[in-house]
């Protein structure tokens, strides 16, 4: 246990700022993006030009190859395998990344891609009609992508497993299973589930993770269209806005309040164009509602601040 003068020198060398890096550090970090650039740059030019004349097992071998480098360089990067995980987050969360995990970051990321495009290559099929590659190349990246975050968390391999995510749904639903009715749902569920996975601290950046989910969840109610008829779009943008605000209760994060206002304002004014065709008066008291409600808000806070400054 620590005693209070040794919790108080550890708070205070973590509320230090990084300290600023070297000209030859940052040199040398520079360099080592640039040379990551150039080896996917070469990459793709080698497979332009004789994508054509290589076999699918070879297509796949390679890409296999150039993720498990990438994966071991990663892993070399980060400072091994005991670097990695548990001990990765609970480093990340407080401290934030080095140079060296941001690149290891950036590696496990590309190799996460180059995952996704070894499941298409192997599993191309050649027919155009149907074409599931994408698909099965997205649940793959997917996975790596997830693995590669659990293993070293970043913001780049949280991007990577929103797009993966969406697109692995938005294919199995519609491409796989023959519901494309269905994708607008699925979106929907899925944005709750990255709320939802957030808020229990599955993603360690929180803002990104409540974007995320916020962005598929909106896209999926809107995408939600039975019978050409706008109301369950808007309805579900409203609970979508619930569900911001809901979780703005006990997580006081800004991308809550943001996302539930922006969703609350598309429902609304989704709500007043199907109902009344546009109709300027009630547009107008759309307008004065907003603005009351907005008052009284404004009232309430103030009223609270000057309470807890006169306690």
């Amino acid at each position: 246990m620590l005693d209070e003068t040794q919790l108080g020198a550890v708070v205070t060398a973590l509320a230090k700022p990084e300290p600023r890096p070297t000209p030859a550090r940052l040199l040398a970090e520079i360099a080592a993006y640039a040379g990551a650039g150039l080896l996917l740059s070469g990459l793709v030019l080698v497979l332009a030009e004789s994508w054509d004349d290589m076999a699918k097992l070879g297509r796949f071998v390679l890409f296999v190859l150039v993720a498990v480098g990438l994966t071991v360089a990663g892993v070399a990067t980060a400072g091994g395998w005991s670097a990695l995980f548990r001990p990765a987050w609970s480093r990340s969360a407080p401290a934030g990344h080095t140079a060296r995990t941001r690149l290891a970051a950036v590696f496990f990321a590309l190799a996460a891609v180059s995952i996704a495009a070894a499941a298409a290559a192997i599993l191309d099929d050649g027919n155009d009609t149907t074409d599931l590659t994408w698909v099965y190349a997205a649940v793959a990246g997917l996975v790596a992508a997830i693995a590669g975050y659990a293993a070293l968390p970043s913001l780049l391999g949280l991007l990577l497993c929103a797009g993966f995510s969406a697109a692995a749904v938005s294919g199995l639903l519609d491409e796989v299973l023959g519901v494309g009715d269905l994708t607008g749902p699925g979106l929907l569920v899925l944005g709750f589930g990255w709320l939802g996975a957030t808020r229990f601290g599955a993603v360690l950046e929180r803002w990104a993770g409540y974007a995320a989910g916020v962005v598929l969840a909106v896209a999926g109610a809107q995408a939600v269209d039975p019978v050409d008829r706008m109301w369950p779009a808007y309805v579900l943008t409203a609970v979508v806005a619930v569900v911001c605000f809901a979780i703005y209760a006990s997580d006081r994060s800004w991308v809550l309040s943001l996302g539930g206002a922006a969703a609350l304002t598309l429902a609304a004014v989704e709500a007043v164009v199907d109902w009344t065709g546009e109709s300027a008066g009630a547009s107008g008291a759309i307008l004065v509602v907003g603005a009351v409600v907005l008052g009284i808000g404004s009232y309430l806070l103030t009223r609270s601040a000057k309470k807890s400054v006169e306690r």
